[in-house]
């Protein structure tokens, strides 16, 4: 089964990954890494990330951290 990485505030497709055990291991790693890996009703996995475009927003936005999410 693969992994697929989106943008947690833009939901952009971000990629997928086939080898899940290794994504699993680097995400072990992360103390936040419960907070990325989310399932689906139909049991796909996926990685919520931010992607290039809504990372410079929120570092010329500091504030817009406090938000889950900056785009409606």
């Amino acid at each position: 089964m693969s992994i697929t990485m989106k943008c947690r505030h833009c939901q952009q497709y971000m990629g997928a990954v086939d080898d899940e055990q290794r994504v699993y291991e680097l995400l072990g790693q992360q103390p936040a890494a419960l907070d990325i890996v989310q399932m689906n009703d139909e049991g796909e996995v996926f990685v919520q990330l931010v992607c290039e475009h809504c990372e410079e927003i929120l570092t010329q936005n500091p504030n817009l951290f406090e938000n889950d999410t900056f785009i409606h």
